[in-house]
């Protein structure tokens, strides 16, 4: 609808030229003719057939020069501002998505001019958006080789022991056994965690939306959570707010705190305490969980939700984990259109979420 009304427009500004264009023209001629025959001929009507065809032909000629040069007078910053916009037209197409183009008055031209811009900065965006996803899947790959390959290099290294029969004893097959049946359940939880973290990056991904008090969710995960920190001496302060309404996914939100509870119970120092804090401001629910461990430098802290990411950059650690909890957090968190960041005070370390009262689809 807009650019039918500014090719009207257009087509409007271009008539009125023409027509300009015309009636000056024709003054120009008849007043240039009209002055040579008063300086040339003293009696008009003594003029012969020859002279008065040479006047029309003069008066013709001036009025196809007038019009020209009137013409071209008029459109000249037009048509240069045209040339100029596909000047540019053709550096943007080159994928140089960082030129834009000058905006000059507030013409038709000038809202082209605009449109073209925000085009470029669309362009641009998606463009390193595919770039980023590119460089993830590469990253992605190269990571899941790593993670596949070493639980599954161990497996096959102790099922060729027990294909051989290379044990001294039963108790030193069933130690074979036991180990090759735990890198096989670290494999699967490898491999599951992949596929949920794929399936979180896919665009058709929707959410299950239920209005539900987070409080209580909250409250029961904690529950089923104190056993373990407990017996890993570590004490749970809680404070969490009455009435927490939000809309959210309750499987996929669920998942969120258990990642981040199990971090917090496999990277906190003993004994400790781990701080979990529930607040209704305003339009938002902000959740904070804080844990005593190591200092985290900024630039590590910011990687955390990486997909892979381990704070064991050689990925020798004994903690257990793929390194992709905080990863499908963050992609689950994004999706409810909320925010998840990491903070680290001295050895206090707090993950936070902030989660919209009102999601909007």
């Amino acid at each position: 609808m807009r650019s039918n009304i500014i090719t009207q427009k257009i087509r409007v500004k271009l008539l009125l030229s023409i027509v300009i264009c015309y009636i000056v023209a024709v003054y120009c001629s008849m007043f240039s003719v009209s002055f040579i025959k008063s300086i040339l001929v003293d009696d008009t009507k003594a003029l012969s057939k020859t002279t008065e065809d040479i006047f029309s032909f003069s008066y013709f000629a001036v009025y196809i020069i007038a019009y020209i040069l009137i013409f071209f007078f008029i459109s000249k910053k037009k048509i240069e501002y045209i040339e100029y916009i596909t000047k540019q037209v053709k550096i943007i197409a080159d994928k140089n998505f960082s030129s834009t183009l000058e905006v000059r008055g507030d013409d038709e031209f000038a809202q082209l001019s605009r449109s073209i811009n925000y085009m470029s900065i669309e362009l641009k965006k998606k463009f390193e958006k595919e770039r980023e996803l590119e460089k993830s899947k590469t990253e992605l790959i190269t990571n899941i080789s790593h993670d596949l390959r070493t639980p599954l290099t161990a497996i096959i290294g102790y099922l060729d022991l027990l294909k051989n029969e290379k044990y001294k004893n039963r108790e030193e097959e069933k130690e074979y056994l036991i180990s090759t049946y735990n890198l096989s359940i670290k494999l699967k939880m490898l491999i599951d965690e992949l596929f949920e973290y794929t399936k979180l990056s896919s665009s058709g991904i929707t959410l299950d939306l239920e209005e539900v008090d987070l409080g209580s969710i909250l409250i029961q995960i904690l529950g089923e959570y104190t056993p373990v920190f407990e017996s890993k001496d570590l004490n749970i302060i809680s404070d969490i707010d009455e009435k927490i309404p939000v809309k959210i996914d309750i499987e996929k939100i669920v998942r969120v705190f258990d990642n981040i509870f199990s971090n917090a119970q496999k990277y906190s120092v003993t004994p400790s305490n781990i701080i979990v804090n529930v607040k209704n401001k305003a339009d938002t629910v902000c959740v904070s969980v804080s844990n005593k461990g190591e200092y985290i430098e900024q630039d590590k802290l910011s990687k955390i939700f990486e997909n892979f990411y381990r704070m064991d950059v050689s990925r020798t650690s004994n903690i257990e984990g793929s390194g992709l909890g905080l990863a499908i957090s963050k992609k689950i968190v994004d999706l409810h259109q909320g925010e998840i960041w990491a903070e680290c005070h001295g050895d206090i370390i707090t993950i936070n979420i902030s989660l919209p009262i009102s999601y909007s689809e």
